[in-house]
């Protein structure tokens, strides 16, 4: 911390207190008289037990193993913390005291530093602190006290009091003066807020800090116990574990929320040692409850269990169990049970409330629903609380709308079922999925692309079927799949033209009866043919003609591509020219012959009319493999998908002979 500044303050500002001034260098600082409210919290400067419990955390951080606590019993007496931990150096001090939102992490790290004397059983004691709030928990009592602490040899000794030109003076009162021990005392006169009895503070005290039996604090001598603790704060529990062995489960609450969950959990003791540390955190633990709930950071369940102690079932270190110990487990289970038990009765009432108000949030479902329905999303919601304590209460609620939407559904909670069967990788997939798409955005894709990839399916099988009356089912498909011949035909603006194929019918001397039921295409003596034309339009965006037409013809299994097929395509476009229905000059075709063998020499494509009508021989295997490359060979990587095996299922199924059953071709007559 800087001097104060040579520069005169504001005569306004002196007058009214209404900021403090510190420079910096040439910056100027200003605070105002309420910062150190602000930036400690009024809970910690008005709450005599919060800045008690503060006073014996930073003891426990420092790698004390007694706290011995002086408690005036009279007014204005002087109220002392004082601890074996480790001190503080001179320098050690000045940067922790004068640094603002001090991280004790990231300085000190997670773990507590012990004396090199210390006695203790495990040496990972997790800290309390994180940014250095309880070094003010004097001020609750006075507006200054006294730092006296001892390290390597020296001691110091520092006046701390709320400052006039900043928001805290500190005074050293000793400098580096030698001494023997190691630890701190805080000093402060009992103002404010300290007209409590001392059973009152070892009552308080015990119910946070009695978890590890290596850490003893002492009220005006006499050690905190579990006989301080009140009766409607404390039960105690035996329960029997098996073999003719129990365990005494002692259940300490607080009744009111600490500002953190330290030193609340569960804390196994075995042989009076606490074996790891007391948290949420274990084999069962973290599935009991959220630490961030209310119940965290009001319970704490110590474990006796002593017979633990021969079974090999503690690590060497006493950093805690052997989870494949047999002994630990079969504990574990009945300990977890009786712990969740108590979770469940005693949050009785805040589920009450969650259930409520995910009542008052789905209403309108819930009003929608049969009265079986609103059982069931009741009963769902009940037991998601119940059985998954660590969730939160904004997820309840959007969970619960979840099931709502669930139950109106068509179809129900096959959609849980599903997710079900996804690990936990792939429900991350599908959350990001979800977060880069709407669910309406992925329908859409994925819908197109399962047509598409249908469609390939349903085209390979017919085309390998040798039967001559499978030409007419492959016609329809190539309606659907006129997107395989290049991006040029994606537009769903093609359309069949019956008046064409009644033109090619006349053309060919075909009669209707083998084409009634199908009148968007036609069916010749060896092929059929769709037509699928493309308008244009004038300039008032009326049509005015055709401006793209392809034809797709198919021939019979058997018929070679070659010369004379190119030409009958040639011959009935030809005539939709001469009819007027094509306009010369404007409308271009491309025809598409497709066949299962090929004319080795006939494999050219053949223009007419200067280019604008071209006709394109391609045998059914090339047409497969253009389909597959434009959708990127997704067929072969995707072909197992659920819905694509139920879909050749089906094609199996129509494809399967019928005897005596007629093709369109036995009543088509022959040209």
């Amino acid at each position: 911390m800087s001097t104060p500044s040579d520069e005169e303050t504001p005569p306004a500002a002196e007058e009214a207190g209404i900021a403090h001034q510190l420079t910096l260098g040439l910056q100027s600082v200003l605070y105002d008289a309420r910062f150190m409210d602000a930036h400690v919290g009024r809970t910690l400067l008005s709450d005599p037990i919060a800045a008690l419990v503060e006073l014996v955390a930073n003891a426990w951080d420092a790698g004390a193993t007694r706290v011995r606590i002086a408690w005036p019993t009279q007014d204005n007496g002087t109220i002392a913390v004082q601890d074996n931990g480790t001190g503080m150096t001179d320098e050690e001090f000045q940067r922790r005291w004068r640094t603002m939102n001090y991280n004790r992490r990231a300085d000190q790290g997670d773990v507590v530093r012990f004396p090199p004397d210390a006695a203790i059983t495990y040496q990972n004691r997790p800290a309390f602190g994180r940014n250095g709030i309880g070094r003010w928990a004097a001020f609750c009592f006075d507006a200054s006290y006294i730092v006296d602490t001892t390290s390597t040899g020296l001691r110091n000794r520092y006046r701390v009091a709320r400052g006039t030109s900043e928001p805290f003076e500190i005074t050293q009162q000793l400098d580096d003066e030698p001494a023997t021990g190691h630890g701190t005392e805080i000093r402060v006169t009992a103002g404010q807020h300290a007209m409590l009895p001392p059973s009152m503070i070892r009552a308080q005290l015990g119910m946070r800090f009695l978890t590890d039996p290596d850490f003893a604090v002492f009220v005006n001598d006499e050690v905190v116990t579990f006989e301080d603790i009140d009766g409607q704060h404390l039960e105690f529990l035996t329960l029997n574990v098996g073999d003719g062995h129990s365990v005494e489960l002692i259940i300490i609450d607080t009744h009111i929320t600490d500002r953190t969950s330290q030193q609340k959990g569960i804390a196994w003791h075995v042989d009076g040692r606490l074996v790891g540390k007391c948290s949420w955190d274990g084999p069962r633990a973290e599935a009991i409850i959220d630490r961030r709930r209310i119940a965290a950071r009001r319970f704490t369940f110590i474990v006796r269990a002593d017979h633990l102690s021969g079974t090999e079932a503690i690590k060497q270190d006493w950093s805690g169990f052997d989870e494949d110990n047999e002994a630990y487990r079969r504990t574990a289970d009945i300990v977890y049970d009786a712990v969740d038990r108590h979770l469940l009765s005693v949050s009785e009432a805040d589920r009450e409330r969650t259930l409520g108000e995910a009542q008052a949030h789905n209403s309108a479902a819930l009003r929608e629903m049969t009265p079986l329905n609103r059982e069931r999303w009741l009963s769902f919601v009940n037991e998601a609380q119940e059985k998954c304590p660590r969730i939160r209460e904004d997820d309840i609620l959007k969970l619960s709308e979840i099931v709502a939407n669930l139950e109106l559904s068509t179809s129900g909670y096959s959609l849980l079922h599903k997710l079900s069967e996804y690990g936990p990788d792939q429900l991350d997939d599908l959350y990001g999925v979800l977060e880069d798409w709407t669910l309406d955005m992925v329908k859409i894709v994925l819908d197109e692309i399962a047509t598409r990839l249908k469609l390939i399916d349903e085209l390979e099988a017919r085309a390998n079927d040798d039967t001559t009356r499978e030409v007419q089912h492959l016609q329809p498909l190539f309606k659907k799949g006129l997107w395989i011949f290049g991006p040029e035909f994606e537009t769903i603006e093609y359309t069949s033209n019956a008046g064409m194929s009644r033109v090619i019918q006349e053309l060919f001397g075909v009669q209707e009866t083998g084409s009634k039921n199908r009148p968007d295409f036609v069916v010749l003596p060896d092929s059929t043919a769709g037509l699928y034309a493309y308008p244009s339009y004038d300039k008032d965006g009326g049509e005015n003609g055709i401006d793209r037409m392809v034809v797709i013809e198919l021939k019979k299994p058997g018929i070679r591509l070659g010369e004379e097929e190119k030409t009958q395509c040639w011959k009935y476009v030809r005539e939709l020219f001469r009819r007027g229905m094509l306009q010369q000059g404007r409308t271009r075709v491309t025809c598409f012959v497709l066949g299962s063998e090929m004319e080795s020499i006939e494999s050219d494509s053949r223009s007419e009319m200067q280019g604008t009508v071209e006709i394109v021989p391609m045998l059914f295997v090339t047409v497969l493999q253009r389909a597959k490359s434009r959708m990127l060979k997704l067929h072969e990587r995707v072909k197992g998908a659920p819905l694509l095996e139920a879909h050749r299922q089906e094609i199996e199924r129509f494809l399967a002979p019928v005897s005596g059953e007629p093709t369109l071709f036995d009543v088509a007559p022959a040209g």
